[in-house]
């Protein structure tokens, strides 16, 4: 059930009611009025002067099922530009680059990377003074039941586990630990096992509220440990064809108090795959611990050179070529904007909700054509490509609004006393902006009439408190 309902007085609904007919003459007590919004911003502590460091968090070699050798893997993703790169091969813990310890590297000695080399790549060697490359030590892709990807984190699944028990687990590790970098994990293509990758049942199965809750739940569970899921995976889009639907419909549950982070990883099994999905980190410098600080604190954002729904399903951008960048993001708390710029892109469009609210570079919070109350994301088009920002929380400054706008229980109250209940199953959104530019709130009401359910929507203006 979504935040924004509720059941005014813990009342269940009883009986055979009769609904009276709506007032119709306050329908002009709708007026016009800002209101007053909390913006709560992932990239409020960015410097945009910093560089913007490339990041792949999952890959795999011949370890588990790739088709290349970890050289090959690392060379082909140092050549692309990437500034991070973890390895995850499945159920495989992988510690450093010039390992020696598996059969793959004592049958083959170039296998993994000399240690001049690994250094060669962590310092920017060839780069011209750029960044150099850094891996993430105890990275693993958990793959008993659904894939679960975990960073700094010694451990791997055994035989019976599932997302929810590893999950579990990865956060009793994080709290037990005492080391500096803390155990962090994400979960992988969603969509595999939700029912997401359907092209035709996919959207369906992503706002299912029983398979949203189970994603929801782990997300409210674990918020220390658990830092997001991927919305895009591999160059084919295929397992993650609906999974930024179903990101949506978790950040409509856990927006605004709990933010969940967006991932595009080229999960590549072959040097063929890499650089089609990767992150862009936000940072003052290129370490393993500004990466976990980033990780925790969602100011980095995600693109992807393939994106079925959103760029179409023949669409494949080309790795070696720029795809959108953001080059800064501005909140305005006091005109209740958000803003970004950014070069190689065409368009900008605003999802609350799951739905495209507003385009364009800045977005007016008091003007968008859809009530946006818990969260607002941005993706940004162009021809090579898609990013998205990590989504904004939004919600009413209850402490400026106080004598000058209804709560939300106020206004289910009022609805429900014009239709003669003081009892009732009750959902309430806002329609800020959404009509003539009214501060509205929409009351749906469920009642039972004749032993079956209906509903009526009651709109209360949210200054007045008259029924519109």
């Amino acid at each position: 059930m979504s935040r924004r309902s509720f059941r005014l007085a813990a009342s269940a609904i009883v009986g055979t009611i009769a609904l009276t007919a709506l007032p119709m003459t306050n329908a002009a007590a709708c007026t016009s009025s800002d209101m007053d919004y909390k913006i709560t911003n992932p990239y409020a502590g960015v410097n945009w002067h910093w560089q913007q460091y490339k990041a792949g968090f999952h890959n795999h070699t011949t370890e588990s099922d790739g088709g290349n050798t970890a050289t090959e893997m690392l060379e082909a993703a140092y050549s692309l530009g990437f500034n991070v790169y973890a390895m995850t091969d499945h159920s495989v813990i992988n510690t450093t680059w010039d390992r020696t310890d598996t059969a793959h590297a004592q049958a083959d000695p170039n296998y993994y990377l000399t240690t001049q080399r690994m250094n060669e790549m962590n310092t920017g060697a060839g780069r011209n003074g750029g960044a150099g490359m850094i891996g993430i030590p105890y990275s693993d892709e958990q793959s008993t039941a659904d894939h679960l990807n975990t960073f700094w984190t010694d451990w791997n699944n055994s035989s019976g586990a599932t997302l929810e028990s590893k999950t579990a687990h990865v956060d009793e590790m994080n709290k037990a630990s005492t080391a500096k970098l803390k155990p962090l994990m994400h979960i992988n293509h969603p969509g595999r096992y939700y029912g997401g990758s359907n092209t035709t049942t996919g959207e369906a199965a992503a706002t299912d509220p029983v398979k949203v809750a189970r994603y929801v739940g782990l997300f409210e569970k674990y918020p220390d440990s658990l830092v997001g899921m991927e919305i895009v995976n591999k160059v084919s889009d295929g397992d993650s064809y609906s999974d930024r639907i179903l990101w949506d419909s978790v950040l409509q549950e856990t927006m605004p108090q709990q933010n969940v982070s967006g991932f595009a990883n080229d999960d590549a099994h072959s040097t063929g795959a890499l650089g089609y999905a990767y992150n862009r980190l936000l940072m003052p410098t290129l370490t393993e611990a500004a990466v976990h600080d980033t990780l925790m604190s969602g100011a980095f954002y995600s693109t992807a050179l393939v994106a079925k729904r959103e760029l179409g399903s023949d669409f494949k951008g080309d790795r070696t070529k720029p795809a959108p960048t953001i080059t800064r993001i501005s909140v305005n708390e006091a005109k209740d904007t958000i803003s970004i710029q950014a070069t190689n892109y065409n368009t900008i469009e605003w999802i609350a909700d799951g739905k495209v609210v507003a385009t364009g570079n800045t977005v007016d919070l008091d003007k968008v054509a859809a009530g946006v109350d818990n969260y607002i994301r941005a993706q940004i088009k162009g021809d090579n490509g898609i990013s998205f920002t990590n989504a904004f929380g939004v919600e009413l400054n209850t402490k400026s609004h106080h004598g000058h706008y209804l709560t939300e229980t106020e206004a289910a109250a009022i609805a429900l006393a014009s239709v003669d209940r003081t009892t009732a199953k009750v959902s309430v959104s806002r329609e800020f902006g959404a009509w003539w530019h009214r501060q509205v709130f929409a009351v749906k009401i469920t009642t039972l009439v004749d032993g079956k359910p209906s509903t009526t929507v009651v709109k209360v203006d949210a200054k007045t408190g008259k029924v519109c």
